[in-house]
């Protein structure tokens, strides 16, 4: 058994120090193995410098800092297979759950919002974050980190922005326009810029940057113009105020035969109760889009517009959303004995009689089914 002598015992840890191992720990431990080693295996006589040398190779493939890279990795990231792990599952998981989503969305079917959710936030919020810690540690360059967030955090931001849209969430178009800013302006130039200069990077460079632009264009493509969206809401808010014409009009005469009726039914009274709700909401809906209870002929020049915003009274209590679906409902229990009349435009539960409120959508298809219960109403009784 060969018993080394201080001086080797210290050639050995100075050796490891210029080797490149700074972590003091890994030093000692490497130290005390290799100092094993050599006591176990060297004959008394044997060589200790070449004995030594051989023994340190088996240590690592190109260089010895290699080690103290590797147990830094697993000191930081003791879940490192775990995260794999669960990024692959995540992915695996988000898309089929998209294919799905998109496949009952194209075949009615429910649950189709659900499935949708589920792949879209489920790529955002936990398969593209991992993807990108685990990436990051692929490339110790800044650069690359730098691109490599960028990208990831235009597609989180792009990917909830199609979530927010499809399920008509407000903050859509913020994110979408935040992705294709990061993707386009920011990313796309760096990544140009720094890729072109390397000849064997050119071609992947390029048709990158190519892709890149057509994401960008592809999104932009969705989204209506300024220009666009004033001319709809041109057309809309003439639509409302024909309507609004025709409602007017239909009341001035329901109004003088209701007059010539001495006898006010339990049916008439309760009309007139519908009636005056659905012209409170009328009016609250465009006092919210335009600060004025009733909208003007000449509503281009007061800019007085009707917009396509979601009509969110129903994700709140309102008293008269409540106070019309209880009308409605009673209403139609009054249409049993007069099967002449029609109903009113709404829906059931299959298994209840808890009515389902149709009146659902944008302020201006809000707004238009008002104008047709206003109007079916009044011809009933008429």
């Amino acid at each position: 058994m060969y018993c080394l002598s201080e001086k080797q015992i210290d050639y050995i840890l100075n050796d490891i120090r210029a080797r490149g191992v700074e972590l003091e720990s890994l030093q000692l431990n490497l130290h005390d193995h290799i100092c094993c080693i050599i006591e176990q295996n060297l004959e008394e006589n044997g060589d200790f410098e070449s004995f030594y040398q051989k023994t340190i190779k088996t240590f690592y493939k190109d260089e010895l800092w290699e080690i103290e890279e590797e147990t830094l990795l697993l000191l930081s990231y003791k879940n490192y297979y775990a995260m794999k792990k669960i990024m692959i599952l995540s992915g695996t998981f988000s898309a089929a759950t998209m294919i799905l989503g998109i496949l009952f969305k194209f075949m009615h079917w429910p649950g189709a919002s659900l499935f949708i959710i589920l792949g879209i936030g489920t790529s955002s919020l936990i398969f593209l974050p991992l993807l990108y810690l685990l990436k990051s540690k692929d490339s110790l360059a800044t650069k690359d980190k730098l691109i490599l967030g960028l990208g990831i955090l235009s597609g989180i931001l792009l990917s909830l922005s199609i979530l927010f849209r499809i399920m008509h969430w407000p903050y859509a178009l913020i994110l979408g326009y935040s992705a294709v800013i990061i993707l386009g302006l920011i990313l796309l130039p760096i990544y140009f810029i720094t890729g072109i200069k390397t000849p064997e990077n050119k071609i992947n460079t390029i048709t990158i940057s190519i892709v890149i632009i057509m994401i960008c264009g592809l999104w932009l493509t969705l989204v209506r113009t300024p220009f666009s969206s004033r001319k709809k809401e041109i057309t809309d808010t003439s639509s409302f105020l024909i309507n609004e014409q025709i409602v007017a009009s239909q009341k001035r005469i329901y109004d003088s035969i209701i007059k010539n009726d001495s006898l006010e039914s339990n049916s008439k009274k309760l009309s007139k109760q519908i009636i005056r709700v659905c012209e409170k909401i009328k009016s609250s809906i465009i006092l919210k889009e335009t600060g004025m209870t009733k909208i003007s002929t000449d509503f281009e020049t007061k800019l007085e517009f009707i917009s396509d915003a979601n009509f969110r009274f129903l994700k709140t209590p309102n008293k008269d959303v409540d106070s019309l679906l209880e009308f409605i409902k009673t209403y139609h229990l009054t249409l049993n004995s007069s099967p002449h009349k029609t109903k009113l435009p709404v829906c059931y539960h299959s298994n209840s009689e808890e009515i389902i409120p149709f009146f659902v959508g944008t302020n201006l298809t809000v707004l238009t089914q008002l104008q047709q219960i206003e109007l079916i109403v009044m011809q009933n009784e008429m």
